[in-house]
């Protein structure tokens, strides 16, 4: 099993702990096939939009819904 975490690249000076983003949408369903490298997911931080990238070959399960608060490091979703 592979986690996604959620990865903000940081401003210079500003602390990791404060870059929290916000799922804005799944690009892949929940239960789905999904491929290495393929977009994932948007998140929205710091007023510009990132996509998590699939780190393996397997079946998403989404471990967050849109609209909700991430801070780096936190799991978004799973791939089985």
């Amino acid at each position: 099993m592979t986690e996604l975490l959620y990865c903000a690249e940081q401003p210079e000076g500003r602390m990791p702990e404060t870059a929290s983003g916000v799922l804005v949408r799944w690009l892949a369903a929940d239960g789905s096939r999904v491929r290495a490298g393929q977009p994932l997911a948007e998140v929205r931080a710091a007023g510009r939009s990132d996509r998590v990238h699939s780190l393996a070959t397997g079946t998403l399960r989404q471990q967050v819904r849109q609209g909700e608060a991430l801070l780096p490091g936190f799991p978004v979703g799973l791939i089985e």
